[in-house]
């Protein structure tokens, strides 16, 4: 027999209170509050999205929609989240690949993953 992890289900309460406890931990960092422009909390994992000003040239063909007219939103980062206690003790630090596949590189607590992507080459801003 395997165990398999799957994300916890969250509430829409569960889902603001994750939302509120990322948004502070990421305003203690350094690194991250420069990058984040954006957290989303979906289907048991946290977001973290970073704003991109391509360097465009004349005749340059962009596939990803752009915000106000300048700006790509790539995801820097995922946090999933497996066990819904009160202290989130069980996630996971996840990079994700240019093939759209994501990787885990490391596993902590909620905070404790936000703190390693602070100190992690894997997320820098684009």
């Amino acid at each position: 027999m395997v165990w398999v992890w799957t994300p916890a289900k969250l509430t829409e309460r569960d889902k603001a209170e994750i939302k509120k406890i990322v948004e502070a931990e990421i305003e203690k960092t350094t690194k991250l509050k420069a990058a984040v422009s954006r957290t989303l909390v979906k289907a048991g994992r946290v977001y973290l999205f970073n704003l991109y000003e391509p360097f465009r040239q004349e005749g340059d063909v962009f596939t990803k929609p752009l915000i106000d007219g300048k700006y790509f939103e790539f995801p820097l980062a995922r946090i999933t989240i497996y066990d819904k206690s009160a202290v989130y003790s069980h996630c996971s630090l996840d990079w994700q690949r240019h093939t759209g596949e994501w990787i885990t590189i490391d596993k902590g607590t909620l905070t404790e993953c936000i703190q390693i992507a602070e100190t992690n080459d894997w997320f820098k801003a684009l």
